[in-house]
């Protein structure tokens, strides 16, 4: 994150792509809330910088210019308030990608395309395996997870549960009878409270829970609790 601010990016996204196939928001910087979470759920056949360099599996170049609104119809609906003159969206294998936009001309040689491509692989790599870490830890009953004591309200509630079992903003909006664009916006919130950094780490979280309550449950029945 540093190289990238010290190096005039205005603003960053990372996307994760979950099974769903839909592009989350999993972390940033220079973006306001409402921008953030703007970008969050976006379908990958749908055509954005990010998805194009997930699809493709190549560094996506675009500039803030006439031509941008024209290749990316879709980004009109989108606010970037942070100042930029060009950007790129980096493949990250297996997580997603990284879209990062700068004030200044990004130039794309065979040097620098490496040194994009390696940091893309290298925060794929290290992302992917932070979910692997919670779920794999040893099942004991002491080894249940618990999320930060951070009150949420009864909406919130709802909508963490159903982001836990899988559902999309879509469909959770769908199901509960709220737009798309508030569930996004309770979703941020959720995350913030939370402390997670996206639906793969509250439903890994999940997972883990449930299957040491299956424990206890167990452990309950023998008699034989570990401890």
């Amino acid at each position: 994150m540093n190289t990238f601010i010290e190096d005039n990016v205005s603003c960053l996204y990372i996307g994760e792509l979950i099974e769903t196939g839909v592009v989350c928001a999993l972390g940033g910087f220079g973006w306001t809330s409402e921008e953030y979470s703007a970008f969050f759920d976006i379908p990958i056949h749908e055509k954005y910088p990010l998805t194009d360099a997930i699809r493709s599996k190549k560094i996506i170049e675009v500039s803030n210019d006439a031509a941008f609104a024209e290749n990316y119809p879709l980004m009109s609906a989108h606010t970037i308030s942070a100042a930029w003159d060009s950007g790129i969206a980096i493949p990250a294998h297996p997580i997603g990608g990284i879209a990062l936009y700068s004030s200044k001309e990004i130039v794309l040689d065979s040097i620098s395309e490496v040194f994009f491509m390696a940091v893309g692989s290298l925060l794929g790599l290290y992302a992917s395996r932070l979910p692997l870490a919670l779920v794999e830890v040893p099942l004991k009953v002491k080894d249940k997870i618990d999320l930060p004591q951070v009150p949420l309200t009864d909406r919130q509630l709802v909508i963490a549960g159903m982001l836990e079992r899988g559902f999309n903003n879509a469909q959770i909006g769908l199901e509960i009878g709220y737009s798309e664009s508030l569930v996004r916006q309770e979703t941020v919130a959720i995350y913030r409270k939370l402390q997670v950094t996206g639906r793969q780490a509250m439903q890994a979280i999940r997972t883990l829970n449930l299957k040491v309550a299956a424990e206890l449950e167990e452990s309950e029945l023998t008699g034989e609790l570990t401890l």
